[in-house]
């Protein structure tokens, strides 16, 4: 028991060896936690966003008179953009909206469609060929 509290006060004493001890304690560390394996950060950020985004967008559709069950797929033209000042971010903006699909209940009623597509060209400042509504099976 001597033997083991001496090599412990030895191993404490030294500050070169404290250090590299918590090195190898934190390398095994990240051998051991999950990595996402092909995604960088910003494309897990911009899934999320675009997961969000459509299931926000369906709830709001369906609470249009005649929509009824709905499901959106929006397809962006580019990710999040920044404006930097001096290397710091002042500003930025969301992913710009290149198209949207409307697949819902009522998309083979007209009004119902027309009424979807000038909602989601008037949110989105998008033309109506960039809308398609289809009607939900």
């Amino acid at each position: 028991m001597n033997n083991v509290t001496d090599v412990i006060k030895r191993i404490l004493g030294d500050k070169k060896k404290i250090l590299l001890l918590l090195l190898a304690l934190m390398a095994a560390l990240l051998i051991f936690i999950p990595q996402d394996k092909g995604k960088s950060i910003e494309e897990t950020t911009l899934s999320e966003y675009k997961q969000t985004f459509e299931k926000e967008l369906a709830e709001l559709c369906s609470s249009i008179d005649g929509v009824g069950r709905c499901r959106v797929s929006v397809s962006f033209a580019e990710g999040e953009s920044f404006k930097y000042n001096g290397g710091k971010i002042v500003s930025s903006s969301p992913p710009r909206v290149q198209g949207i699909t409307v697949i819902c209940d009522g998309g083979d009623d007209d009004r119902v469609r027309a009424e979807l597509c000038d909602c989601m060209t008037a949110l989105f400042d998008i033309g109506s060929n960039r809308v398609c509504v289809l009607r939900l099976k």
